[in-house]
């Protein structure tokens, strides 16, 4: 995965459609969402809010994996 960043130094912006993976109870799960919020941390990696059907997911950036980056003007 690159470390490139976009837009105001996070490496994804609000819009963009990404995929993540999710362990619960020994169960692994690939989810597929869009990023609505950005957290930004000084210490270590910067955190994203992903919507995925009405649940909302925090992961940081280095568990995500971009698969297409929001258009201009996407709203909100």
């Amino acid at each position: 995965m690159s470390n490139k960043t976009y837009g105001s130094g996070f490496r994804y912006n609000i819009g963009d459609l990404v995929k993540f993976r999710h362990d619960r109870m020994n169960v692994i799960d690939y989810k597929v969402g869009i990023v609505v919020e950005q957290s930004y941390r000084i210490t270590r990696d910067n955190m994203f809010k992903i919507l995925v059907k009405d649940k909302y997911y925090w992961k940081s950036a280095d568990k995500i994996t971009l698969l297409s980056k929001a258009t201009k003007g996407a709203s909100k």
